[in-house]
């Protein structure tokens, strides 16, 4: 990981994408693609959301940690620059963002965005600005047209709404992949394996976006294996009052203690809403029941 104070590059040596880049949804992956023909491509982003800075009320819950989104930029073939979003960066000029950023620190000869890219105070620099500075000293700018699903674009705010309703396979389709959380395993209440459903109980990863609250198909990854399972996202209200919001997950035949390993769960089909049940009983049945519905969305053949 670079971070930008301590990045230097010759002048003119690097392909640079510009953006936030949360989700590196489909969108996102054809700027990297563009970015990374010629030159030595470069990706230049920020640990946090601007909005964080600007307007904190208004900070989006997000898609991707800056660790997956390191791991996806690296993947697409991009290095990472980052930098803090702050009030001193939020003050510079759009002009004084591309001389003293783009060319004197990241070196660039060529730089890669989306059409609404915005940068500088108040985000007052557009797509045309940028391509005003750069063009009289022989810097390309180019623009990647956005991609639609569905007949809309696709934005890092339409998929993080999706996922806010429950509608995770037009936010897959859109990302490109499945949505992911990603969290240590902590020490639950062991009220799922006194029903016969042990389960994993994974706090909520701090600033991500959180989905609908109810019971999903998904995928698990742990040691290099990857599991077919079902999980419940909510707080629980059959058994506890006023609990926090947890994501519980079943691994399907599956035995063994997971307490303490990281685990990756990947979000494929939106099951059902959390609801309360009547008792333990009832419960247990409507757990068998989505325990069976994961098994034929998960593993039925193709």
């Amino acid at each position: 990981m670079s971070l930008l104070q301590d990045f230097a590059a010759p002048a003119g040596s690097t392909s640079v994408a510009l953006g936030f880049f949360d989700g590196f949804h489909r969108g996102h992956q054809a700027i990297l693609a563009a970015t990374c023909q010629k030159l030595r491509p470069l990706t230049f982003t920020f640990r946090n959301h601007p909005a964080c800075v600007i307007s904190s009320e208004r900070t989006p819950g997000l898609l991707t940690t800056s660790a997956e989104r390191q791991t996806l930029l690296v993947g697409a073939g991009s290095e990472v620059v980052w930098c803090d979003f702050d009030r001193p960066f939020s003050q510079l000029s759009p002009e004084e963002f591309f001389q003293n950023i783009l060319l004197d620190k990241l070196g660039a000869g060529r730089l890669v965005s989306g059409s609404n890219y915005r940068f500088g105070h108040r985000a007052s620099g557009d797509v045309a600005l940028l391509r005003s500075l750069a063009q009289p000293l022989g810097i390309e700018v180019v623009t990647v047209p956005g991609v639609e699903e569905g007949g809309q674009w696709i934005s890092s705010t339409r998929i993080r709404q999706c996922i806010g309703q429950g509608d995770l396979e037009q936010a897959n389709r859109m990302l490109g992949r499945n949505f992911a959380l990603s969290a240590r395993v902590v020490r639950g209440d062991q009220r799922g394996r006194q029903l016969g459903f042990p389960t994993a109980n994974l706090q909520l990863p701090v600033g991500k976006v959180v989905p609908a609250f109810g019971v999903y198909a998904c995928w698990v990854e742990r040691a290099g294996q990857r599991h077919a399972a079902v999980a419940n996202l909510g707080v629980r209200p059959t058994v506890i009052s006023n609990g926090e919001a947890v994501l519980e997950v079943h691994l399907l035949d599956f035995d063994g203690d997971l307490y303490g390993e990281h685990l990756y769960v990947e979000l494929t089909h939106f099951l059902r809403p959390e609801q309360r049940f009547a008792d333990l009983d009832e419960l247990k049945a409507q757990i068998e029941r989505d325990r069976d519905r994961a098994r034929e969305r998960l593993l039925r053949p193709a």
